[in-house]
This record gives structure tokens, sequence and C-alpha cells, in this order.
């Protein structure tokens, strides 16, 4: 089995320790957190650090792989482009949960996390570091973009595009055809039928354009 460090030690990587154990193709060596004391297991496995021992990591796991456990979209973004600034050549895996559908011809980016009972459908493309979320549903031809995330419950119909480092939040739906600019949140429960423009809140049924955001502001 293929070595992998998880970046991130609180919930999301909970989650993805249960996914990448299921699959049974890599041996988890550990975690790395910048925020958490060094040493204390999490479901068993040592925190070893932060971004700073991933040279030492390297050097001592030969073909070692990582996996960003991180749910925010823009913090994602900033520890993928921290780790491939201290190395170039990292390579980043895909943590598919085995009950996840996937439908012909869709492709997938590196550093993916496709949850438990998750569907995306035919022809679909799936960026880099994005997030599908638990029984969320993608819509054939759909296109999901770097570094954004799809909650929960949440249903994309047919030929959707959602921007990069946008956020469709907890049962959200959006109708087919439509878009969602970039760095765009789209509220919980929100029905989306008309395009959502970038740098924007949205919430309600139908939903509405609620207030500018700023970039990388919180939203989880």
């Amino acid at each position: 089995m293929e070595k992998v460090v998880i970046f991130g030690a609180s919930g999301h990587a909970k989650v993805t320790i249960d996914i990448l154990e299921k699959s049974g193709k890599y041996e988890i060596i550990g975690l790395l957190d910048s925020n958490k004391n060094i040493g204390p297991d999490v479901l068993g496995f040592k925190i070893w650090g932060g971004t700073d021992v991933v040279p030492e990591l390297l050097k001592k796991f030969p073909g070692l792989k990582f996996f960003i456990a991180i749910g925010d979209n823009w913090r994602r973004s900033k520890i993928a482009q921290e780790l491939l600034k201290i190395e170039p050549n990292i390579q980043f895996i895909n943590a598919i949960h085995p009950s996840a559908i996937l439908g012909k011809n869709v492709s997938l980016g590196r550093g993916i996390m496709i949850m438990a009972g998750a569907i995306i459908n035919a022809d679909s493309v799936i960026g880099d570091f994005t997030i599908i979320n638990t029984k969320a549903s993608v819509g054939h031809e759909s296109t999901i973009m770097e570094y954004s995330s799809v909650a929960p419950n949440s249903t994309l119909g047919g030929n959707v595009t959602v921007g990069r480092y946008s956020a469709i939040s907890i049962s959200a739906t959006i109708l087919n055809g439509g878009s969602v600019g970039e760095h765009t949140v789209i509220g919980a429960g929100a029905l989306l039928t008309k395009d959502a423009d970038s740098f924007s809140v949205y919430y309600g049924v139908p939903a509405k354009f609620i207030r500018p955001r700023e970039l990388g502001e919180k939203y989880l």
C-alpha cells in the first residue's frame, strides 16, 4: 500500500481516515497540523507537526503521498500552495469513499474528497482539491472547479458550473444549467434558480443575493 500523510487533525481528518481505511489502498503514517500539539493521537494516528516537517517526512518515507483534510476552501488552497512551495513535485491523492457512485467519463483532478453516498453523474468534471460531501448529488455534465465544495445533501442539476473557491451549503439545490461564480456561498437549503455572481452570498427559496463576500471570508 502507498504511504500517505493527512494534513489536518480535526473532524474533516477523521472522515478522511475512515475513507482511506475503507479504500484499502493506503497506509496512513500520521497527520500534520500547524495548530495542534505534536504527539496526541487522532483515531490512533500521531500528529507529526506542521508543514516544517514535510522535508523530513519525504526523506524518511520515499514516495510519500499527501491529502489535505481541511473543510474551508480558502484555507485548503493556502495549505496546498504552501506544500507545493516546499516540494513542487509533491503528490496528492484522492479520498473516495467506496459507496460513492461515479458515472461514465467523470473526470477527477487531484486532492479531491468524495464522501459516502455521493453521486457524480456522467461527463462531469471535478476539479483539484474539491469536496463532494455526504449524499451530495452532481448532475450530468457539471463542472465543479478547484477548491470548491458541495455540502451534504446538496443537489446539483445537469450542466451546472460551480466556480473556484465557492461553497454550496447543506441541502442547497441548483437547477439545471445553473452557474455559480467564484468565491461565492449558496446558503443552506437555498434554491438557486438563476446564475449567481462571484464574491457573493445567496440565501433563500428562491435564492436571492444577500451581500458581497470578501476574499477568504469564513463561512463554516
